[in-house]
């Protein structure tokens, strides 16, 4: 009778992935932790959205006395270039209006030419600004007519437009948030995923169980197939938290652009499967050279402090995006996992510098996964104390 021949490569790998993902979701701290997580994502949207409102301009009523047509037409669109929609109301006692809160304020003419404004507290700034400047404007056309000048004539003469030298990305301010929120949501997986894989790779280890896997598969196989299932049920459980947070910013009206929604998910999925399979491997690398859990977070606080550099370029570099320095980075991983989605989104990122960068860090990460199976394959089955830097790497 004939041996049985050996499972492929694809198989191994895809047995090994499936064992991972079936063990991790069965666990009652994974159920609990996504649904505290998409609690959070829906919540803090609601909330968000109940303190960031899309229409800036304030809606006042204001009562007026003996006060001209132009004068309060001038007054208004004085306001609506300050944000403030002014609507007027005829009233016999304005004033009697504006001390019993029916109106925000109240503009009386006095007899003898000028005008009197009265409010039951202290008058909103722009409101105040909008009527003093709003009645000069109506003073000056009045004296301008009546020496003949048209004072439209006037205005299209001294008409001052301002223009930006550099074209904006279209709802910026949305991009952004969102490249914030993906920088965010990688590192989380980053730390999360790693340190799922170092945990696993260190059990195994201390268990003993890894000696019998590896009877029946290749080291190779192993390492990728643990990064495999446990970066798909990271991912799974990332891109739900993500969906699910696009959604209620939809529907509340915290996002209003789904073009960019789409836009920013794919440039920051992308760098998400880079960037954990960059650190995963690491992580894997680091687990398999220690004997113990406890010696996990201090062979690992190399790799965290990189994964913090990265999260921070990305972030810091909002306020300069378009600098030397951050331009330099998008160029190095693994801080270009950041910082080329936010400078996707700030709208100085070119389809070169995306495709390039996207190139280095593939690159990389397929050395650091090369470096990460070596190390793996000398020390998951050593022992007793931290594998040396030179027995692992084989020196």
């Amino acid at each position: 009778m004939s041996a049985p021949e050996p499972a492929s490569a694809w198989t191994s790998v895809r047995l090994i992935a499936a064992r991972e993902i079936v063990t991790r979701v069965k666990t009652r701290s994974f159920i609990v932790t996504n649904i505290i997580m998409l609690l959070v994502a829906i919540v803090g949207c609601i909330v968000a959205s109940q303190f960031v409102d899309g229409d800036d301009t304030k809606s006042e009523t204001v009562a007026v006395q003996g006060v001209d047509a132009s004068t309060t037409a001038a007054i208004k669109a004085t306001g609506e270039r300050l944000g403030v929609s002014l609507s007027f109301s005829e009233s016999p006692d304005a004033r009697a209006a504006a001390a019993d809160g029916s109106v925000t304020a109240a503009i009386v003419a006095a007899p003898g030419g000028g005008y009197t404004v009265y409010s039951e507290d202290d008058l909103d700034t722009d409101i105040e600004a909008a009527i003093k400047s709003g009645v000069s404007a109506a003073a000056v056309d009045g004296a301008l007519a009546k020496a003949g000048v048209d004072p439209a004539t006037l205005q299209r003469g001294a008409a001052v437009t301002v223009e930006r030298t550099k074209q904006v990305a279209e709802a910026q301010g949305e991009r952004l948030a969102l490249s914030y929120v993906g920088s965010v949501l990688m590192f989380m997986m980053i730390f999360g995923g790693g340190m799922a894989v170092a945990v696993g790779v260190v059990e195994e280890k201390v268990s003993r169980i890894v000696e019998i896997l590896l009877a029946t598969v290749k080291p190779g196989h192993l390492l990728w197939g643990k990064i495999l299932g446990i970066g798909v049920v990271q991912m799974a459980s990332t891109l739900l938290f993500a969906a699910a947070a696009l959604i209620t910013a939809q529907v509340t009206g915290l996002l209003t652009v789904p073009d960019v929604a789409a836009t920013m998910l794919g440039v920051s999925v992308i760098w998400l499967l880079l960037g954990f399979a960059f650190f995963s491997a690491l992580y894997a690398a680091t687990g398999a050279m220690v004997s113990r859990q406890e010696e996990i977070n201090s062979a690992s606080w190399p790799l965290m402090i990189l994964a913090m550099g990265a999260l921070y370029a990305g972030i810091f570099g909002i306020g300069a995006p378009d600098s030397t320095a951050i331009r330099i980075l998008a160029w190095i991983p693994p801080f270009s996992s950041t910082v080329v989605p936010m400078r996707v989104a700030t709208g100085y990122a070119t389809w070169m510098e995306v495709l390039g960068s996207c190139i280095v860090m593939a690159v990389v990460t397929g050395i650091a996964v090369w470096i990460a199976g070596r190390i793996y394959r000398r020390s998951v089955l050593l022992t007793g104390s931290r594998v040396p830097w030179k027995t692992a790497l084989g020196k």
